[in-house]
């Protein structure tokens, strides 16, 4: 009996905190987990309340047919019209004759350089005339002797072959010195002519300061401002594209439009930048554009179709260009496509999406990891649009 009534009460204790243990866990119990999204290839499925559906941004793919080319460029002298200055020889700027702005003729003097070397040149000019000097002398002197019977013929035709010799150095000495532009004494001042007419439009010098030959800028340029050239920087797999005759549209300032339209484009790649130059011809005649300014040029080209969509919509797998479009309803599918650049963060695709699909421009990392998880590609994403603009 005794055994009876102490086993009543340990039955009910137990029977307490097996409740109160069941209590504590239900109201702790964690709220059902999201299903994870469902993949079928290069497919992937969210269910419609999915959180991951919230860090996924689309967009609409642009028509490609008829797209404008936002390319660099950059406006500088007209190099047919222009002559950029260099001090032939080492020296100082003695005196400045001219000032910016100033209209210039063929043949004038923007400054005097003074150089102990063109003092040289012009010392060798004044030794190769007073040699020519003496050998007409002689020469008088042998022919005389020789008409006496005196000279041999042998020492005539020396002394015409030395007042030849003479007359080459001399020319040659005297070609130099004009060359330099000058064939004064000797006073070792060389003058900085201009080639051309043109209006003096930069000036890099000052009395006084040392110029040589191999100096990177020139000390003046003489132009015509009112013509310019705009060198555009063409991606060389658009160059192709670019033909002379296509018109161009420049902003120099804000709300301003100029045109122009292509000239040339080069036959040749720099392989630093891997940029074709297009070049065009600017009428500056109202002063709008400045040499060295830097502007965006606008080129409509035709594509042959395609979309145009923005550079972050395309991921780099090893060597593939990839994106994923938006089919609506939490459903993604990756396509394998073909981007070429067409500046400002825009891309063409000519094959694999048709106009009017939405593209994930936001997210695609996160698909990819998606598919990745579930076996559905090989190679990690290397990145989006910067990375697009390296593939071959």
């Amino acid at each position: 009996m005794m055994h009876s009534r102490t086993a009543a009460p340990a039955r009910l204790l137990s029977l307490i905190v097996v409740a109160l243990l069941a209590g504590g866990c239900s109201r702790d119990a964690a709220p059902a987990a999201t299903p994870a999204p469902t993949v079928e290839g290069g497919t992937i499925r969210f269910v419609a309340d999915s959180p991951q559906l919230k860090v996924l941004r689309s967009e609409a793919v642009s028509d490609g047919s008829a797209t404008v080319l936002q390319l660099p460029a950059r406006v500088t002298w007209d190099d047919t019209r222009s002559s950029l200055l260099r001090s032939p020889l080492p020296g100082q700027i003695a005196r400045i004759d001219a000032a910016p702005g100033e209209k210039i003729k063929a043949g004038q003097v923007l400054a005097w350089v003074t150089s102990p070397e063109f003092g040289q040149v012009q010392a060798e000019g004044a030794r190769g005339a007073a040699e020519l000097r003496q050998a007409r002398n002689e020469l008088a002197r042998v022919r005389e002797l020789h008409d006496a019977g005196v000279a041999s013929g042998r020492e005539l035709g020396e002394a015409e072959s030395a007042l030849a010799a003479s007359e080459a150095e001399h020319a040659r000495l005297q070609a130099l010195t004009r060359g330099f532009g000058s064939s004064r004494g000797i006073d070792q001042r060389m003058p900085l002519r201009s080639p051309i007419n043109g209006i003096l439009v930069e000036r890099r010098m000052s009395p006084g300061m040392s110029v040589s030959p191999d100096a990177e800028l020139p000390l003046a340029v003489v132009s015509d401002p009112d013509r310019l050239w705009l060198i555009v920087d063409v991606p060389e797999a658009l160059a192709v594209r670019l033909k002379p005759g296509m018109a161009i549209r420049v902003a120099p300032g804000q709300g301003e439009t100029a045109q122009a339209v292509l000239g040339h484009v080069d036959d040749y790649i720099d392989t630093e930048r891997h940029v074709v130059q297009a070049r065009a011809e600017l009428d500056n005649r109202e002063r709008r554009f400045k040499a060295g300014q830097y502007v965006r040029a606008a080129i409509t080209v035709p594509m042959d179709g395609g979309v145009s969509l923005p550079e972050g919509a395309v991921l780099l797998l090893g060597r593939e260009q990839v994106v994923f479009v938006d089919e609506g309803k939490g459903r993604f599918a990756r396509r394998t496509v073909q981007a070429e650049e067409l500046g400002q963060g825009r891309l063409w695709v000519g094959e694999g999406l048709a106009a009017g699909a939405r593209v994930v421009v936001d997210g695609g990392l996160l698909l990819q990891q998606v598919l990745d998880q579930n076996g559905g590609s090989a190679d990690a994403p290397t990145g989006s649009a910067a990375a697009a603009k390296a593939a071959p």
